[in-house]
């Protein structure tokens, strides 16, 4: 809720009995824990990462 999730559907994918990769799906989920919260948080990217090692000559 604190990244502006409503209520109802952060209860809904919190208290899921699925597993974590049903629930990582969820849209909930994937509203709140955006590409660039996850980076600024300390996550690497990891296609980025793997870009800089891959790189096409």
């Amino acid at each position: 809720m604190k990244h502006g999730i409503p209520e109802y559907f952060a209860h809904q994918a919190a208290n899921s009995r699925r597993k974590y990769w049903y629930v990582s799906g969820m849209g909930a989920v994937n509203r709140a824990l955006t590409k660039e919260r996850l980076i600024n948080s300390g996550f690497y990217d990891l296609a980025t990462a793997y870009q800089s090692v891959h790189v096409n000559y």
